[in-house]
């Protein structure tokens, strides 16, 4: 197993599309979501390229190889400040290391002092518990489970996690430490 000490988190630019996309489109990567990305409505490079214009990517970079990353798609509620967290994908070398601890804290940090949210979202699919796993050692919390045919094949549920940012300062203990 790679060691997470051997990367670096950086915010992906315009540049960093081309390789985030091959990263995605890669079959061990594309397969492990429930539907695979390449099987949505909307493109992996579309995908990609969307979040990047509303919000942000976060991309692990080992050896100048993309081999993680985290996508934001923003404040998507300005009224009631909620960010919208996507997209986070884990190359099998690295699996098990703490990296995607690492990535999910690093783009919660982020996004807490980019848009001062109130609450942070994403979801996910009810047989990930290595997401869930992650999710609830941040902080979140299940809001709830539903039945999404666009994203999930029938008896797979999609699951919301929340964060509630009013527990939340600006120096987070979530930013502390590497794995």
């Amino acid at each position: 197993m790679a060691s997470p000490k051997s990367v670096n988190i950086l915010l992906a630019t315009e540049n960093d599309i081309p390789g985030i996309v091959a990263f995605l489109e890669t079959p061990v990567i594309d397969q492990s979501f429930i539907y695979p990305l390449s099987q949505r409505m909307v493109s992996i490079e579309e995908r990609v390229r969307s979040k990047l214009s509303q919000g942000f990517w976060l991309i692990v970079l080992h050896r100048s190889e993309i081999v993680g990353c985290r996508g934001c798609n923003g404040l998507i509620d300005k009224e009631n400040k909620v960010v919208e967290f996507s997209t986070v994908a884990i190359n099998s070398a690295f699996r098990g290391s703490g990296l995607g601890m690492f990535l999910v804290r690093k783009a919660v940090e982020i996004a807490f002092e980019r848009y001062s949210p109130q609450k942070m979202k994403f979801d996910s699919w009810s047989t990930n518990k290595v997401i869930e796993q992650i999710a609830l050692r941040v902080g979140f919390s299940k809001s709830r489970s539903y039945d999404d045919p666009l994203k999930r094949p029938p008896g797979i549920q999609s699951v919301e996690y929340v964060l509630d940012c009013s527990t939340l300062t600006q120096r987070s203990s979530l930013s502390d430490g590497r794995p």
